[in-house]
């Protein structure tokens, strides 16, 4: 018969599988880190706490377009909502509104007027671009056919002898 581990008296499991999961969440590289990733397809990750922002491009705001290879802050960000030193910034993504926080100097300095304008700015662009593809699937989904399908034409059985 196997024995099974018990709890010292006093501590509840679920309490510590919360501090497990709280200890694992704060695993990775903190932002402005760095990053790389290893391994390729849906397996490859990376060492960031968050997201590595290599395969994202940011559009900074004299225009340039950057793809910075360094670990973003926390996920689903809103306009001024992140960190001092930090600034969210919205992924022009055609899927999803998808934002990060990022170092506030990624583009260089910038008066933080610059920086405030060009929060909400990625954030109008992101949400055009979700708006245009949302439209493009529902004019998809209308669409009827131009003419009506006709059976494809099947080969006589060869001759076995």
């Amino acid at each position: 018969m196997a024995k099974y581990c018990s709890l010292p008296p006093g501590v509840d499991g679920r309490l510590l599988a919360l501090g497990m999961c709280l200890l694992l969440a704060g695993c990775g590289d903190p932002i402005g880190t760095s990053c790389r990733f290893q391994g390729s397809g849906f397996t490859a990750s990376d060492n960031c706490r968050h997201r590595c922002l290599e395969h994202r491009r940011i559009v900074c705001p004299d225009g340039r377009a950057i793809r910075p290879q360094i670990c973003s802050g926390r996920r689903q960000c809103a306009p001024g909502s992140c960190p001092g030193g930090q600034v969210c910034y919205h992924v022009d993504a055609p899927f999803e509104l998808e934002s990060y926080c990022v170092p506030a100097d990624i583009c260089g300095s910038q008066p933080a007027g610059v920086l405030k304008r060009w929060e909400q700015a990625s954030l109008a662009t992101s949400r055009e671009t979700l708006a245009e593809w949302q439209a493009k699937k529902q004019q998809r989904g209308q669409l009827t056919p131009t003419a009506p399908a006709q059976a494809l034409p099947v080969d006589p059985k060869p001759e076995t002898r």
